[in-house]
């Protein structure tokens, strides 16, 4: 018989969390747009970064970069943005991941990778804005 393990619930306090969800919940269905103009922000900063950082032969695959709305599945996530190639770019993931025959050039990843605080601060920047209190 497997023995039950207790694990301790780990509690953390949040200053400010409640007057924030109060404030977002003010915005009403203003809320969902300020939470996509503000995923939107995000996600333009890593097209830029990845645009930047793409492998250049044809400049097929840079240039077919563009962001999508994705379909929401989870409840908790509200607004979701995705960096997604366009048509005729069918070579965007073998070169983000190498193949067999070919070393992996990645664009995609490092441009998320370095710029998470960048992003951090614009979704954040512009929820501020949304509930007016622009710092």
């Amino acid at each position: 018989m497997a023995k039950r393990v207790r694990v301790k619930k780990l509690k953390t306090h949040i200053e400010g969390l409640d007057e924030a969800i109060k404030l977002v919940e003010q915005l009403g269905n203003a809320a969902a747009e300020a939470l996509d103009k503000a995923s939107t922000a995000g996600a333009e900063i890593v097209l830029a970064a990845a645009k930047q950082k793409a492998p250049v032969d044809t400049g097929l695959l840079r240039d077919s970069l563009t962001l999508k709305k994705s379909k929401v599945r989870k409840p908790n996530i509200k607004s979701e943005h995705v960096v997604t190639r366009g048509k005729g770019a069918a070579h965007f993931a073998p070169v983000e991941l190498g193949t067999s025959k070919m070393k992996a050039q990645p664009f995609l990843r490092p441009a998320i990778d370095e710029n998470k605080k960048s992003v951090a601060k614009v979704v954040t920047d512009e929820l501020l804005k949304a509930i007016g209190r622009v710092t």
